[in-house]
């Protein structure tokens, strides 16, 4: 089963994205980016890491830019959820090293579909790499 690391602030959202991804995933969720890259440090990594987005002068935003940065992270896909349609953030998220973006209010159904193809996308990577 597929590895999740949620790094969602809001605890309503945080449980919802718990629920209803472990159902298809293996998910372990937490609050801040210092907190993932705690987790890290303790387990194994994740095959995709699923975060929501901060203003781009917080300080959230700069330790995930880190966590992102640090070369054993580097292969591990970034899906980031916005708090608004924005295209700005969109752009951040992206330009962060995104490699998608969904905004909420967001169709659950939605997210998974796209988190199977990017955990597809990366898997192909992969092989492609060793072979």
């Amino acid at each position: 089963m597929k590895k999740l690391l949620i790094i969602e602030d809001h605890p309503m959202m945080r449980m919802f994205l718990q629920n209803y991804l472990s159902k298809s995933y293996e998910v372990t969720t937490v609050s801040t980016p210092e907190e993932a890259l705690d987790y890290s440090t303790k387990n194994t990594f994740p095959d995709l890491i699923l975060s929501d987005y901060k203003d781009k002068q917080s300080k959230d935003f700069q330790m995930l830019q880190c966590l992102c940065m640090q070369i054993e992270w580097r292969n591990i896909p970034l899906f980031v959820l916005t708090d608004q349609d924005k295209s700005q953030e969109r752009i951040n998220a992206l330009e962060l090293g995104a490699k998608d973006t969904l905004s909420k209010p967001f169709n659950p159904k939605e997210l998974v579909m796209r988190i199977d193809a990017m955990l597809h996308v990366s898997s192909l990577n992969t092989i492609r790499t060793v072979a």
